[in-house]
């Protein structure tokens, strides 16, 4: 019996932890943080699934630059084939489904800053507004 109760704990603490740790994945930090960590891994299929499939992508604060995961895809999958791309978070900050991220991209060796701006909805990256300096 005794063996018994301590699976039961041992279950139930597992799934315990396992939902806490969802949770965190899908506030909206886990969310961009999770897209960060796909994106050094070059992993496009992961990174994907964190957009919204009618994401819209601004050059701060409103030149629409494209929607949708196809205009995603059409530009981060040869690069992530290529794995010519990295980024590096400097600092972060968040309120509510915003994060705000300043980030060093480097690509081919050459880096560029962004303020990005990401608004999750639902668990998805919903839109994205890039504040570059050129």
């Amino acid at each position: 019996m005794k063996t018994l109760t301590t699976l039961i704990i041992f279950s139930l603490s597992f799934i315990f932890v396992t939902a806490q740790e969802q949770n965190v994945t899908q506030t909206p930090l886990g969310v961009v943080n999770k897209r960060m960590d796909f994106y050094n891994q070059h992993n496009f299929k992961e990174f994907i699934k964190l957009y919204s499939p009618d994401v819209e992508v601004y050059t701060y604060p409103d030149k629409l630059l494209g929607t949708g995961t196809d205009n995603i895809t059409s530009i981060f999958k040869p690069k992530f084939s290529a794995k010519s791309i990295q980024v590096e978070i400097i600092s972060q900050m968040y309120n509510g489904n915003h994060v705000i991220n300043h980030e060093i991209v480097s690509e081919n060796g050459i880096k560029t800053k962004y303020i990005s701006i990401y608004e999750v909805q639902d668990g998805l990256i919903k839109s994205v507004r890039f504040v570059r300096d050129y």
